[in-house]
């Protein structure tokens, strides 16, 4: 009896499972994508996870499985071990090694493929812009990564990243050869009309990861710079992340606890419930790569306050006038909170949301459809 043959992601780190059901039934549309454009049967997509709570958790649709592994781990060698012995129980041909970050996850890959007969392509994807400039020097850890990244890239056979300017910035960094990189970004659920009236409320809305490579303390020092002339506007925050209470706790110091309403990790489908709570939405992340919360703030109808990173200097361009504007701390109070105003009246058109609808509804098929040519050109 043949094997049956599968793409394989490997997530190490358990980005996957702890991504909740929105992650899990984007990577089901990969699988049901993948049907539709090999025609085939055949071939099916798995996950091979990790996660410190359901040791046991199976997820398996005509398609698409996924499994969990091991427990969260840095260990790519015992990762990659768990994960051999995974395919011959399953009897399962991995065709293609999808590794969801140039570190632990390629490098299970790697190992895997000794453990394997046949050697199998590797693609890496790579979210986080982690060539630009200033993504390393905001820790010691980001160095060590950079240092890294610089050898897994140039080791794998495909790289997908999620924007021209990382794709660039990649180029740069790390002298990779621009024909090896594809920029596809992650397809988003987006809804087809604004979810918020055009009176919205004096809500300042934070969402994301709640860590400080992500501008958290600049978002502290904007609250209390605001709060200095205007004591009615509100704070809501979804997300979570390692700096969470801490962060809590400052923004306590600088505006009572009335104004503050904390979500914590929330589902896609509340996120959309939630938007129409937000006046404007915040960005303090010096760095990003795609900037999918800013992306579906727009398409809500919420304008975006954010730092100068490449991504909302490219939504500058793509977005209607005054519904993006570059939230520069060194102005003063007066100058902050007339910004602050001017977001609170502007109207956010369709231009941005129609645009913007057509290119994520091919995200999926452009995916895919690398991974089937990446298959294709390691045979030749």
């Amino acid at each position: 009896m043949n094997k049956r043959k599968i793409i394989l992601l490997l997530d190490p780190r358990g980005v996957i499972s702890s991504g909740g059901i929105d992650t899990i039934n984007r990577h089901n549309a990969y699988s049901e994508t993948l049907k539709e454009l090999t025609k085939s049967d055949l071939i099916k997509f798995v996950v091979f996870t990790s996660s410190a709570k359901k040791q046991d958790l199976v997820i398996s649709k005509h398609f698409f499985k996924m499994q969990i592994i091991s427990k969260p781990t840095l260990n790519s060698i015992m990762f990659a071990f768990k994960a051999s012995k995974q395919l011959n129980s399953l009897d399962y041909t991995p065709m293609l090694l999808v590794a969801g970050d140039p570190w632990e996850s390629y490098w299970s890959a790697y190992f895997l493929n000794k453990f394997l007969k046949n050697k199998i392509p590797i693609q890496i994807q790579v979210h986080g812009d982690i060539a630009h400039p200033l993504w390393k020097k905001i820790n010691l850890k980001n160095r060590f990564r950079f240092i890294l990244a610089k050898n897994s890239l140039n080791k794998c056979e495909v790289i997908r990243c999620v924007s021209n300017e990382q794709k660039l910035n990649l180029i740069d960094a790390f002298g990779i050869d621009k024909r090896k990189i594809e920029v596809i970004p992650v397809p988003i659920e987006v809804v087809t009309k604004p979810l918020v009236p055009s009176k919205r409320p004096r809500t300042i809305g934070l969402i994301g990861r709640i860590h400080q490579d992500r501008g958290i303390w600049n978002f502290v020092e904007l609250v209390n710079n605001l709060n200095r002339l205007d004591k009615g506007f509100k704070i809501l925050i979804a997300g979570d992340g390692p700096a969470r209470d801490k962060f809590i706790h400052q923004l306590e110091k600088v505006i009572p606890k009335n104004r503050i309403k904390y979500l914590g990790q929330i589902s896609q489908g509340k996120l959309r419930s939630s938007w129409k709570s937000i006046g404007v939405l915040v960005s303090m992340a010096p760095v990003e790569s795609y900037g999918r919360a800013l992306r579906e703030s727009l398409l809500a109808g919420v304008p975006v306050w954010a730092t100068a990173s490449s991504v909302v200097l490219d939504l500058l361009d793509s977005a209607e006038p005054g519904t993006v504007k570059i939230l520069d701390l060194e102005k003063d109070e007066s100058q902050l909170h007339y910004d602050f105003e001017s977001l609170l009246k502007v109207k956010v058109g369709p231009k941005f949301r129609d645009k913007f609808i057509k290119e994520n509804n091919s995200y999926s098929d452009k995916l895919v459809k690398s991974w089937i040519d990446t298959i294709e050109n390691f045979k030749k």
